[in-house]
């Protein structure tokens, strides 16, 4: 078992085994929410002012999820003593809720073009080739750690790219499965682990700017952490940051977005790699899930439920914003993509996103055998449906009762309870019923297949809210995963990987962020792992 060193306040060192170590260190989701939430300071601590350390080892990993894990299993495997900080109850990040898929471009050429053409100008070539090189040597990666893989065609609207199925006991494609595979590499190699461990400050020499080291808190209490040879953010971006989410994206939406994955990632890497000098990019980029449902995302401070068209095929409901109109296709796809969201259409006039507050509305009949409430995906429980957040009741009143779905006799009845235009309304369901009748609908252009009219009361309405998947942005780092300051020059011993200023500034290939957190993470590692110690 490897050892991490404490260090005494008289400065002599003792061993202290992973077991001890972990001591008191909470397992399970319990409390997830808040577990671990403390505020990140927006400042960096001179070196100067630390008397004593309180642990010191080669390289500190912030945040466990697959950029992380692989970010210490390089620096191990380079020689280095590596510790990994995880400000979570349980580890895995987004990496641990996500699909898990893995796309790879089948050749450098190709992939050098096409992420050219994706980037938009927001990433130098570079970057670009060493993106590539670094995607196309997944299989390799994989091959280190004695995963099988086996690959299947991307469709032909991704020609130079195919997907890549990870089978085999060790290792299944989905992100749960990827990490618990990754995770075994970790405490196979006896790499130190502290959940429930904040990061929140980095620690800097003061005339060249080397980060040595960082201020953590656990369990109430701070703790000074040295890095001897270089420090790796891999905390994930700033989706539950509201008012990070409000400056860099969309201003006045503090109710209306949750995000799907890791309620931790609130912007920590962003606020200690500013702090210590760092340049910010792809903060423009984001990725959406789909609706969600507001109320009980609002309760718990992450996506609950999540509309899926297909499942809702011939039910009736549509979806109306405060004046009681339509204001998109129902069955429209929104996962990942970069086409303007109908729902945040801006109206300058108003000075205000004319389409939110937004509600999906049904009769009785949709409601009674199921649909798009429950047959839509509202029943999933939660932080990607990994960690059990809520569990949709199966009866029809519960979630009456709790107020998150308004039931109303009339139409105009509902209107009222919910604070919705009741002439509005009304008009806009006589409309879409007579769209049903004829099974065309030239406002919209949904598909026959999935209308139902909207006539036997009671009425039900659902307020929506807007899903997120994960923001793009953060600390500008290179293809040796160095975080850059705004000359693009390396800040000494601090390095970045995965969705923490990932490489995707504006256009987004779908699988790519999972594998873009595995390369890296590894790049970034070995990096650390090499630079020279520091004994000051």
């Amino acid at each position: 078992m490897r050892k991490v060193t404490k260090v005494n306040k008289n400065g002599a060192g003792k061993k202290t085994s992973r077991r001890s170590f972990l001591k008191g260190t909470v397992s399970g989701l319990g409390g997830f929410a808040l577990a671990g939430l403390t505020a990140v300071e927006a400042r960096t601590v001179n070196v100067r002012d630390i008397r004593n350390w309180d642990f010191a080892t080669d390289v500190v990993v912030i945040g466990y999820g697959a950029a992380g894990g692989n970010a210490a299993i390089a620096a191990h495997d380079a020689g280095a003593k590596a510790l990994i900080l995880e400000k979570m109850p349980v580890a895995g990040g987004n990496s641990g809720v996500c699909y898990g898929g893995i796309v790879i471009p089948s050749g450098v050429p190709e992939a050098i073009d096409y992420y050219r053409r994706l980037s938009f100008g927001t990433v130098d070539e570079d970057m670009i080739r060493g993106f590539a090189e670094a995607m196309c040597g997944i299989y390799d990666l994989l091959g280190t750690y004695g995963a099988a893989v086996k690959t299947a065609r991307w469709p032909s609207t991704f020609p130079a790219f195919s997907r890549t199925n990870l089978s085999g006991s060790r290792f299944n494609p989905t992100g749960k499965d990827g990490f618990s595979f990754l995770s075994r590499q970790v405490e196979k190699r006896g790499i130190k682990v502290m959940l429930k461990t904040a990061a929140k400050s980095l620690i800097q020499m003061p005339e060249t700017g080397d980060v040595v080291g960082v201020i953590a808190q656990n369990d109430g209490k701070e703790i000074y952490i040295k890095a001897e040879r270089g420090v790796v953010l891999s905390c994930g971006g700033y989706e539950n940051n509201r008012e990070m989410f409000g400056y860099y994206n969309f201003p006045g939406l503090d109710d209306f977005v949750f995000p799907l994955g890791n309620p931790g990632n609130t912007g920590d890497g962003v606020k200690m790699a500013s702090a210590a000098g760092a340049y910010l990019w792809h903060t423009a980029a984001l990725q959406w899930a789909g609706f969600c449902a507001k109320a009980p995302s609002k309760r718990f401070g992450v996506a609950i439920g999540a509309i899926s068209p297909k499942s809702a095929q011939g039910h009736g409901y549509i979806f109306a914003n405060k004046y009681g109109k339509r204001f998109m296709r129902e069955t429209k796809r929104m996962f990942h993509t970069k086409e303007t969201l109908d729902i945040l259409h801006f109206d300058h006039e108003r000075a205000e996103y004319s389409n939110v507050p937004a509600y999906l509305v049904m009769d009785d009949t949709s409601y009674a055998m199921d649909g798009p409430v429950r047959r839509a995906g509202w029943a999933g429980s939660g932080y990607a449906n990994v960690h059990n957040v809520y569990d949709w009741a199966n009866d029809k009143g519960t979630e009456i009762e709790k107020g998150w779905i308004v039931r109303g006799d009339t139409i105009e009845d509902l209107a009222g309870r919910i604070k919705m235009d009741p002439r509005g309304l009304k008009e806009t369901i006589e409309t879409f019923n007579r769209y049903c009748s004829t099974g065309k609908d030239p406002q919209f252009d949904r598909d026959k297949e999935s209308m139902a009219p909207i006539v036997k009361p009671p009425f039900y309405a659902l307020e929506l809210g807007l899903a997120l998947v994960n923001t793009q942005g953060g600390p500008k780092h290179n293809k040796y995963g160095q975080v850059l300051d705004p000359d693009n020059k390396p800040i000494p011993r601090l390095y970045a990987a995965g969705e923490l200023g990932s490489f995707f500034g504006f256009l987004y290939q779908e699988a790519s962020n999972y594998p873009e957190a595995w390369v890296f993470g590894r790049i970034a590692g070995k990096g650390a792992a090499s630079e020279s110690p520091f004994k000051g």
